[in-house]
């Protein structure tokens, strides 16, 4: 069976780029071919920002943990505050901690419950915090943290949000999978080489790394099919935001609730008024659709990602499955 994953990422694909995944399979990342091709795609990451020339770009085989350790290791200073919102915020500390990075951290269960200073000079955050589907967008923290430069775990949220006003990012860290629709292999950092870099790392350091370089191996395959993929992720913003609005809508209208104050547009969690977690996993697999394990603590609870390419055309199937859940 074809499966929907409504789990976030790696998830469904387009055929195209499955395609140049397979075309990318056997070249030599020395010739021309490939540099032309890798240097288009970081052109075109980078462009999805308004960090202009003062912009760089890693792009390392990896994950997003890959890159989040990376970003961490060559780019964060000591002193940074970590909003700790879920266990990629933990993740991040644990990192830290490893490499003897001095911070201080705040512990938030969504954005609202953090207070406004204007002495902060530096904060790490997760924009879409992927463990409990809270959101924390660029735009707010701007304005809790007015004097602050922005490290961001963008995993969950680059290629669903804009980063067209990026002047307050130092730097932020993704992955080729999940919000870009493209298949797993990639992590990638962008940050402004304004700011200062570490030594603390060899194959993570991103200084190593920018437009035309290659110091080491990277999937080849992983790279066309994202090359080929960035060519469709137009608007895609406005597609997430719109995906979020209707599955929340639509799922509340027959008792299923949204857990999150602030929901983001990628991930979000819900709590069923009568299954389990496994039991409504179970269910919905029989029907052809995979969803993710809930929030800690809360009973009932699940989450649901919008990244899966077939989540428009397959909306009324998902919700029919949903609305069956909770008769039986």
């Amino acid at each position: 069976m074809n499966e929907i994953l409504l789990n976030p990422g790696p998830t469904n694909t387009r055929f195209m780029t499955k395609l140049y995944q397979w075309i990318g399979s056997d070249k030599c990342h020395r010739e021309n071919g490939f540099s032309c091709i890798l240097k288009d795609l970081q052109s075109k990451l980078l462009s999805k920002t308004s960090l202009g020339i003062e912009g760089r770009i890693a792009i390392m085989g990896g994950s997003g943990t890959t890159a989040m350790e990376s970003m961490i290791s060559s780019l964060v200073p000591n002193g940074v505050l970590v909003v700790n919102a879920g266990k990629y915020g933990e993740r991040a500390i644990s990192i830290m901690k490893i490499f003897n990075i001095e911070h201080d951290v705040i512990r938030s269960c969504n954005i609202d419950d953090l207070q406004p200073s204007d002495k902060v000079k530096y904060v790490y955050f997760v924009e879409n915090e992927t463990s409990t589907g809270e959101c924390y967008p660029l735009s707010v923290m701007s304005k809790i943290y007015p004097n602050a430069k922005f490290f961001i775990d963008a995993t969950s949220a680059f290629g669903a949000s804009d980063y067209s006003n990026s002047e307050r990012i130092a730097a932020m860290s993704f992955c080729s999978n999940k919000c870009l629709q493209s298949t797993p292999g990639l992590g990638i950092v962008i940050w402004n080489n304004e700011f200062e870099t570490f030594k603390r790392s060899y194959y993570g350091d991103v200084t190593k790394y920018h437009i035309g370089m290659l110091p080491f191996t990277l999937p080849i395959q992983s790279i066309y099919a994202l090359h080929y993929t960035m060519s469709k992720n137009s608007n895609n913003k406005e597609i997430f935001d719109n995906r979020k609005k209707q599955i929340i809508k639509e799922l509340e209208s027959f008792g299923i609730i949204c857990l999150n104050k602030n929901p983001s547009n990628s991930i979000i969690g819900f709590q069923h008024p009568n299954k389990t977690y496994k039991e409504l996993h179970s269910f919905l697999k029989n029907k052809g659709l995979i969803i993710y394990s809930g929030i800690d603590g809360v009973k009932n609870s699940f989450r649901i990602s919008t990244m899966s390419i077939k989540f428009d055309k397959k909306i009324k199937k998902i919700i029919g499955a949903f609305h069956d859940s909770c008769l039986s």
